[in-house]
């Protein structure tokens, strides 16, 4: 049977459907690293960066920052915030000292805060790569949310989950399950991204394109549904 992912389209009255997946040319932010996400405080600059891509969402807001509210701001996740900064090089990031962040600085905040940061970079790379709209999967249990484009107009199509080969136990049969019954209920597969490091090594992440080393492979799951194989077949 062939694989078809979902791609459920929103009820909206938006009409610009077809957002830029990065941002626009000549332009460049400042944000700042508050110790879990870094924030933009521009009104200006966050409103257009998360028109360009989908990147953040609003302090006050489900979505973008649309509150209209002056004080609502703009909050990147670590993952979007590393790629904006040290692969498109359009964002600076300062800590709450107003000292610039580089590569190295910003690595070591971001895996005191998550110890597996460097497999979830990959893997946000990884999906970037392919034009995903990459939002946090916490909600659902999992690490990311993808979406075709931006999440006004479409439902998101995968709840990703990160492992590594040295933790295959880290989601149990059973657990996969759960992960899997809540996804489907919400219309998503389950897919699963295995990352696998030449070593485990840190210093020899000096730079970027460090983790071009970094392998990632994918694995869709769901659950075989009997009835669905069979009108598939005599259609």
């Amino acid at each position: 049977m062939q694989f078809t992912f979902q791609c459920k389209k929103k009820r909206c009255n938006f009409r610009n459907s077809n957002a830029a997946p990065f941002p626009e040319q000549g332009e460049h932010y400042h944000g700042v690293f508050t110790g879990l996400s870094v924030e933009i405080a521009d009104t200006t600059q966050a409103k257009l960066l998360h028109d360009s891509g989908c990147y953040g969402k609003g302090s006050k807001s489900r979505g973008g920052p649309a509150s209209g509210d002056e004080d609502e701001t703009l909050l990147l996740g670590l993952e979007e915030s590393c790629f904006l900064a040290f692969y498109l090089e359009v964002l600076d990031i300062k800590n709450l000292s107003g000292t610039s962040l580089g590569w190295e600085e910003f690595l070591k905040a971001a895996k005191d805060l998550n110890e597996r940061f460097v497999e979830n970079l990959a893997c946000y790379l990884y999906l970037k790569s392919k034009n995903w709209v990459i939002k946090s999967g916490i909600k659902f249990g999992g690490d990311f949310l993808i979406y075709k484009q931006s999440p006004r107009h479409f439902h998101a199509s995968f709840l990703v989950i990160v492992q590594t080969p040295a933790d295959l136990d880290y989601y149990q049969p059973k657990n996969l399950k759960g992960v899997q019954r809540v996804a489907e209920t919400s219309d998503k597969d389950v897919l699963l991204l295995t990352v696998v490091r030449p070593k485990e090594d840190d210093s020899k992440l000096a730079t970027p394109e460090a983790l071009k080393d970094i392998s990632v492979t994918e694995t869709i799951v769901r659950r075989f549904n009997y009835s669905s194989f069979v009108q598939s077949k005599q259609k």
